[in-house]
Order: C-alpha cells, then sequence, then structure tokens
C-alpha cells in the first residue's frame, strides 16, 4: 500500500447518500468501459436512500453508459433464480441478502408478462424490503477481522494495519497470504493473519419462520466464501427453519448481466411499487390526505409514472406564494413546502399536484402547475421544512368548524291579516262575502292574501294557517279555492278571465293546489308564443313569482329551475327569473339540493351581473339581487366548504362585488338604498366568510326589500 492514508478512500465509503459523484465516476469507468447499458445493483432496504440512488445514475450517465439502471438485489437474485430454473411462474420468494450492517429480507412474486410476442418471468416487488442489523454484515465481520489482524501484529503501531489486504480477505473468508506493510515510521512489518475468522462470538437472527411462511422458495445470497460462507449459510438455516438455496457468489453479477440484456431488447426485468407521496386538500367539512400514487399499483422497471388523478389545490387572493404539506412512505416526518409563484393573484386560482418518478430512480418529482400561470412549480422535499408532528396529528389539528349555511326563509302567518282593521275588512270578512256570490272579488281576496299587516301574512310561505281560523273559515277557503281552479280553467280554454283569480291561488303558497304549479310551468314554454291568461308584462311577473312562492314539490322545483337555467343568463329579467330563482333557493330545503356546481357558478355569474348592473344607481331593480346571492349560499348544504371565500374562486368574485356595492351605497345620493341594504350586505359578506351571525338574514333581505310584488 503506498500513498497518504489520508488521501485513500473506502469503496464502501463512496456508497453512501452523500456519495462523491467523482469517485463514483472514476470507480465505474474501470467497471463498465464501453457498455451501452449498465445495471448497479442497491440493497433492498429503507437505509437506500434517494440521493444515493440519483448521484449514482448521474455517474453511471457520466460513465459514458448511455442506459443506465438501478436494480434491487433482492430483484437482481431472483432473476438469477429465474434464469437457472430455481423459480418459476406464480411461486413467492424470499431472498436473504447479506449488507453491510447485517440481512435484508425481501419477498418477490414471480409473474409472466407477455413481451414481442412472447412471455417473459419477471419478478414483482411490492414492498420495501427490511434490514436487520446483525454482526452477521460485512461491517460486522470486518471489524471482527481487522481485530484479528491487530492480534497478529507484534508493533505497537496499529494505523498502518488498517489498510492491510488482510481485512477484506479475512472478513469475507478468502485465503489470506502474508503480506508486507509499511509503518508509519517508514519501517516494514510482515504480517501473516490467522487462516479462519473466529465467528463463535456472533450472536443468532431473530426467528424468520413466521416472516417467511408463504414463500415457495428462499433463496440467499452473499459474496463470503470458505467458512465464513458455511457459517452464514448454517445461521440462515437455523433462523428460517427451512432449506434455503445457497446461490453462487456471481449471482447477482450474472442478474444483473441477464437485467442488462432484457433493457437491451426492452423486455420487463421487474415490476416495482412506488412510495406512496400524500398530500393534504380540503374536501367537503374537512382537511383530508390525498394520495398521489395509485396504491396497488406496480410498475416496470425504466418507466415512469405520473399521477393518474392529481391533487386539486389553490392559490388563494393577494398571495405570492402557498404552502403544500407533504408526507412520504420513505420518511418519519411530514413536510412543509412554499412555492414562491413570484407574483400576487388577485383571485383564487386552482393548481394541479402530482408526482413523477421511476421505480429506483431518486427522488420524485413533485409538479405543482396551474394554468393561469402557464408553467410548472417544482417542489423540493429536500428543501421544504420537516414538521414536528406526525401527519396524523397535522390533520387533526386543520378540522375546523364547517361554514354557516343561511337559514331557510320561512314568511310567518298571523291573525291580523284575518280580522278586520280601519284599512278594510279582514280574510274573514272577504270570505263570508264572496263564498256563493256570482262575481267572485278575486282583486281584493288577493290583496288581503298578500297583504302583511304586522309583518304577517294571512297563510305562510309553508302553506301553514294562523291558530284562531276554525273549520267555517276553512271551508269557505277551500270553496273559493275550487271556483278560482274553475276560473283559471275557463281561462287556459280561451274565456277572458284576467290574472286575479290565479293570483289568488299563489298567495296561499304552498297550500296552493299542485295543479297551478303545473299551469304556471305550462305558461313559461308558452311566453314567446303567447298564453291565453298571461299577456302583459305585470302578468308575466306573476308568472314567474307566482310559482316561486307555490311549487311545494321536488319535481316542481327541479323543472323550474331547469327551465331558468335553460336560458342565457343575459336574458333574464329581474322581476323574472331572478326573481323565481331567489324564491326558490331561500324558502325550500330540497331546491337548493338539486344544483350542481355548474349550476351553482351560472347563477353566480347572475349574481354578479346584478350586482354590476345596479352600480352607480338608485338599486329600484336590486331587490332580489341579495336573496338569490343568499339562497345560492344554501348549496353549503350540499358541499359544506363551498363559495367560502379564500377556499372557492366563485365566492372570491362575489364578495369583491358586494365590497364594491357597500362602497357605492355610500354616496350621498343613495341614503334610502343605504338604509335598506348597507347592513344587509355586511351580513352577506360574513355569510360569504363562512361565518354567518344572522340566521334570520334571508327574513330581513325580503324585509328590506319590500317582500314579493
Amino acid at each position: 500500500m503506498v500513498g497518504e492514508a489520508g488521501k485513500r478512500i473506502r469503496v464502501v465509503d463512496i456508497l453512501r447518500d452523500n456519495a462523491s459523484v467523482p469517485h463514483l465516476v472514476a470507480a465505474l469507468k474501470g467497471m463498465s468501459a464501453g457498455a451501452s447499458f449498465g445495471v448497479a445493483s442497491l440493497d433492498d432496504c429503507a437505509d437506500t436512500g434517494e440521493l444515493l440512488q440519483e448521484r449514482l445514475l448521474i455517474s453511471l450517465r457520466k460513465a459514458k453508459v448511455s442506459t443506465p439502471l438501478l436494480v434491487w438485489r433482492s430483484v437482481l437474485a431472483t432473476i438469477y433464480a429465474i434464469d437457472t430454473g430455481v423459480v418459476g411462474e406464480g411461486q413467492m420468494v424470499g431472498i436473504i441478502s447479506q449488507t453491510a450492517d447485517g440481512i435484508t429480507l425481501q419477498k418477490l412474486r414471480v409473474r409472466r408478462e407477455r413481451s414481442h410476442g412472447e412471455t417473459v418471468l419477471a419478478p414483482e416487488r411490492r414492498s420495501t424490503g427490511i434490514l436487520i442489523r446483525s454482526e452477521w454484515g460485512y461491517r460486522g465481520l470486518s471489524t471482527k477481522a481487522r481485530a484479528a489482524v491487530i492480534d497478529a501484529s507484534s508493533s505497537d503501531l496499529t494505523g498502518h494495519l488498517e489498510w492491510a489486504k488482510s481485512n477484506g480477505r479475512l472478513a469475507l473468508g478468502l485465503h489470506s497470504e502474508p503480506e508486507v506493510l509499511r509503518q508509519g515510521n517508514g519501517d516494514w512489518q510482515v504480517i501473516n493473519v490467522q487462516e479462519t475468522l473466529d465467528l463463535q462470538g456472533i450472536a443468532g437472527l431473530d426467528d424468520l419462520r413466521e416472516t417467511l411462511t408463504e414463500c415457495d422458495v428462499i433463496l440467499v445470497e452473499t459474496l463470503t466464501d470458505g467458512t465464513v460462507r458455511e457459517a452464514f449459510h448454517s445461521a440462515m438455516v437455523s433462523s428460517t427453519g427451512r432449506n434455503v438455496v445457497l446461490l453462487p457468489v456471481e449471482a447477482i453479477a450474472t442478474g444483473a448481466l441477464s437485467a442488462a440484456r432484457r433493457l437491451s431488447k426492452r423486455d420487463p426485468i421487474y415490476f416495482d411499487f412506488l412510495p406512496q407521496i400524500s398530500t393534504l386538500v380540503q374536501r367537503r367539512d374537512a382537511v383530508e390526505n390525498y394520495d398521489l400514487v395509485a396504491s396497488e399499483e406496480t410498475l416496470p422497471a425504466g418507466e415512469v409514472y405520473r399521477s393518474s388523478k392529481p391533487a386539486k389545490l389553490a392559490i388563494q387572493s393577494g398571495q405570492d406564494r402557498f404552502s403544500i404539506f407533504l408526507r412520504k412512505e420513505t420518511a418519519e416526518r411530514p413536510r412543509k413546502a412554499e412555492v414562491n409563484i413570484g407574483v400576487k393573484v388577485d383571485e383564487t386560482v386552482p393548481v394541479d399536484l402530482w408526482v413523477e418518478q421511476s421505480p429506483a430512480s431518486g427522488r420524485a418529482k413533485i409538479v405543482v402547475h396551474s394554468r393561469r400561470f402557464g408553467h410548472q412549480f417544482q417542489v423540493d422535499w429536500n428543501a421544504a421544512v420537516e414538521l414536528d408532528q406526525t401527519w396524523e396529528a397535522l390533520i387533526e389539528g386543520f378540522q375546523r368548524p364547517a361554514p354557516t349555511i343561511p337559514g331557510r326563509l320561512v314568511l310567518a302567518c298571523g291573525i291580523d291579516a284575518w280580522n278586520d282593521s280601519p284599512r278594510g275588512a279582514g280574510l274573514f270578512t272577504l270570505l263570508e262575502k264572496n263564498v256563493e256570490v256570482a262575481v267572485v272579488d278575486w282583486n281584493g281576496l288577493a290583496n288581503r292574501l298578500s297583504a302583511r299587516p304586522g309583518g304577517k301574512y294571512a297563510i305562510s310561505s309553508d302553506g301553514v294557517l294562523p291558530t284562531g281560523v276554525g273549520p267555517g273559515a276553512i271551508a269557505k277557503l277551500e270553496r273559493l279555492v275550487e271556483r278560482a281552479l274553475e276560473d283559471v280553467r275557463r281561462g287556459l280554454s280561451g274565456a277572458s278571465v284576467g290574472t286575479q283569480s290565479i293570483r289568488f291561488l299563489t298567495w296561499q303558497f304552498r297550500r296552493c293546489p299542485s295543479e297551478v304549479s303545473g299551469w304556471l310551468l305550462e305558461a313559461w314554454e308558452k311566453e314567446v308564443r303567447g298564453h291565453p291568461i298571461f299577456t302583459t308584462g305585470p302578468s308575466w311577473k306573476l308568472a314567474y313569482q307566482g310559482l316561486g312562492r307555490v311549487a311545494g314539490s321536488q319535481n316542481f322545483e327541479l323543472q323550474a329551475i331547469h327551465k331558468i337555467l335553460g336560458k342565457r343568463i343575459d336574458f333574464w329579467k329581474w322581476q323574472k327569473e331572478t326573481a323565481a330563482m331567489a324564491f326558490l333557493l331561500s324558502r325550500s330545503d330540497t331546491a337548493p339540493k338539486l344544483l350542481t356546481r355548474k349550476d351553482v357558478e351560472r347563477i353566480a355569474k347572475r349574481v354578479l351581473r346584478e350586482f354590476e348592473e345596479n352600480m352607480g344607481s338608485t338599486y329600484t331593480r336590486f331587490q332580489y339581487a341579495p336573496m338569490l346571492l343568499v339562497g345560492l349560499l344554501r348549496w353549503r348544504a350540499v358541499e359544506p366548504f363551498a363559495l367560502v371565500e379564500g377556499q372557492d374562486p366563485v365566492a372570491d368574485k362575489l364578495v369583491r362585488a358586494v365590497e364594491k356595492t357597500i362602497l357605492d351605497l355610500k354616496d350621498k345620493d343613495r341614503v334610502r338604498a343605504q338604509a335598506k341594504y348597507g347592513i344587509i350586505l355586511n351580513q352577506v359578506l360574513e355569510e360569504l366568510r363562512g361565518e354567518g351571525s344572522n340566521p334570520e338574514l334571508l327574513l330581513d333581505i325580503y324585509g328590506g326589500a319590500d317582500g314579493d310584488n
């Protein structure tokens, strides 16, 4: 051995996660000169880090190996066993490999795959091998060998003994011959070590019987020879409790050569699972784990996997960077990565997150892509901050109460509308006067039903009558309902009856017979062609708002929603389509649940349009826009975290529209509108932020806007 000891590097020290690429390149050039296809082996355990894999691949390429591939030693051992007929199709193979720190234990299934019109047997790997630390590892054997070399020396100096060839030969069970070594003081020494290594003190391995019980064949691979090999084989038989196949020393190298031939012919070499990588996503009412790698999928060696279903995340309005939480199956703790996009966004921007990875090819490529920016951002796992909590604890910490859902609008009923007052006759009197007369005063009856003395109607929006209305009055009401239905039927047949009888029916809200809902829906279809009853602008307002009041079943609600959404939102009228949709969504428990996400986005566009069109006006055409907006938020019954500022791009747009309107209302020319809508719109903002404080917000909107026309 020549040269200064400080400049000498052991190969085992090169093969670490912080491996020196220049040293690796030098070593690989000597072993692979002129190779087009190169296969390097990896210990099959969690200690074989991604950084080492990357540096090995870089070094192979720099060593002029044009097509390099890293393959687990367990796989190479199995390929050798396949080629030599030791194992066959469908068998589960256990592989014990001797490593630096002990042994690795792996189980692979042999599967048959088609390739170029033929079939090929290839191992399938579904988990990371287990490292069992033991003095039976090459490092432990080397320690014993160095002790034996020192014992064989008669010199007090030992530094020169570190580099004796006898260390390695003795550890591997090879024959050692006398060798001449130069000491640090310049003297020479002849060292002659014992022929065999004393292995008596090595502790036995744990019992592996249960771990390997499903294996059809157990392979053992070691680089040792002689008595060390025999002792290692005996230890493996004792630990497994069964016969094992001891592979020849050259088995891994021969398996690698076979793998390189397969690689050159594009035949399957092996199939591998990919370690799971997960992130966090917002789902309905909670933050949830999202796996970016299909759990059951195995991939042919050399192929690139890309997440089939990327995680859907978002950059919040006002941010120029955002955080991503990641977990790797091979890492003990999760990490938090920050992605700097370089520019603040003015609205919530959706992004996709996926991984790209090949088996045994280093770190996965974690990619964030946004259509808005048109390019990708790569997340660096190593640069991410390791968190001091488990993944489960992190998820638990993100759980929070679901956003508020605006309460349903219920218009109350009261007895005042039934009793006479200085303003005129009550409903009791009107029913008595009209029940049997030849010509019914439908207009007077409808006006009384639509009146709201003391803030309460004669009949509630749910069709309920107030306490104090006796059977006699109810019988008269029902008789007049029958006569009103007859009047409408005559009108539909062509008689000139006007709209007051149908108006009388619709102001009974959900107490109105379902037949009326059907008539109104049919009328909508004839709006362009003409209708026998609805012939003027005000009458069509009744046709739309009336259905919004009386639709009492999911079937009618669904038909009404589809018919309204069947029109372009540009063609909606604020007193017709907007009002009808606002009534449906605000008063029904079922109507909001009939919407799809696409429906929600279309309705939100109409809300935005009406807010924009009222800017700078006296807000006389504004009364249904806030009601429609808050009614739309009731879709959270379907998606609890929908339409929340900072989490939903649509909500961000709605917030900006409301804020602009609040600012516009502060103009001195809009004092009356400010009095009507100022407080209401601030409470609408609270609902958009998921923090509603007024359970009667829809009722306040209804009252502030003077109710239905």
